[in-house]
């Protein structure tokens, strides 16, 4: 039998500050954990689609570097407004070198299994032409050569000699995505030309010739020395919807735990005083 004073006591509950306090926080942490998942949800879906674009780009057969660049051209033009740019990650390309070498740049702040190095650059000057086989213009390409490993003191760099690649190469484009926080080019006058990030813009004003907004990556260099890191992507798809799965499973978790106390708090016996008559 409920009596009164219960009745009393459970409507002072009810009506504590305490208690709202309790519940908005709960409502709040829960949302923010909810919406922490759903983004990391929708991460993995367009890291999916990505993936898939990729695959079938790997099976695709390589094209003239000029065709692909019309074409990215004019992609870019029909998607203006778009939130979503297209992208030349992947794409299999056939390029012509009018040189073997060029100036070479050292990117900073490299990880290849656990081992800090550097990733090697090489500015290569290529043709443009139109479908008349007409030049349309000379631009720089940056190339992708590889890893190579830092020494332990930060003063001396990787030796690298005289570099000189093919004129004609087969391979793939890439872009890398921009760091908000850093996108300073900060080269330094070394030998060879330490960089700490990959700056076209900058690039172009330091050459005094304008570079492409992408990477090539050839295919396979023969014997070369050093090894061809291919990342098209920071993070893939699985860890997003793991990440995502651990935000729902935390806000599941912690409605859970505060449903119970509440539960509890609302239905504790109140502890009243006897007095004797």
């Amino acid at each position: 039998m409920i009596t009164p004073n219960r009745l009393i006591d459970d409507e002072h509950k009810f009506r504590s500050k305490g208690f709202w306090i309790a519940v908005v926080l709960t409502v709040v942490s829960v949302g923010i954990l909810i919406k922490l998942g759903l983004w990391q949800l929708d991460r993995g879906n367009e890291k999916l689609r990505y993936e898939q674009q990729l695959s079938e780009r790997a099976q695709q057969s390589s094209r003239s570097l000029d065709a692909v660049i019309s074409e990215w051209k004019e992609s870019r033009i029909q998607a203006q407004g778009a939130s979503e740019q297209p992208s030349l990650n992947g794409l299999k390309v056939d390029v012509d070198l009018e040189m073997p070498s060029g100036l070479v740049v050292l990117l900073d702040n490299q990880i290849n299994q656990g081992t800090v190095g550097y990733v090697i650059y090489m500015l290569g000057k290529v043709r443009l032409e139109d479908e008349n086989n007409s030049l349309v213009a000379e631009k720089q390409l940056l190339i992708d050569l590889g890893f190579v490993a830092a020494s332990n003191d930060r003063r001396e760099l990787p030796q690298l000699g005289s570099i000189t690649v093919p004129s004609k190469m087969s391979g793939r484009l890439y872009t890398r995505s921009v760091n908000p926080l850093s996108h300073e080019l900060g080269l330094e006058n070394t030998t060879p030309n330490r960089i700490q990030n990959l700056n076209m813009a900058a690039l172009s004003q330091y050459t005094g010739q304008e570079v492409l907004p992408f990477v090539f990556q050839p295919q396979s260099l023969g014997s070369w020395p050093y090894e061809l890191l291919w990342r098209p992507m920071a993070m893939k798809s699985e860890k997003h919807f793991g990440y995502s799965f651990q935000w729902f499973v935390m806000a599941a978790v912690l409605l859970f735990l505060m449903l119970l106390i509440g539960y509890r708090y609302l239905k504790a016996t109140p502890i009243t005083e006897n007095n004797d008559g």
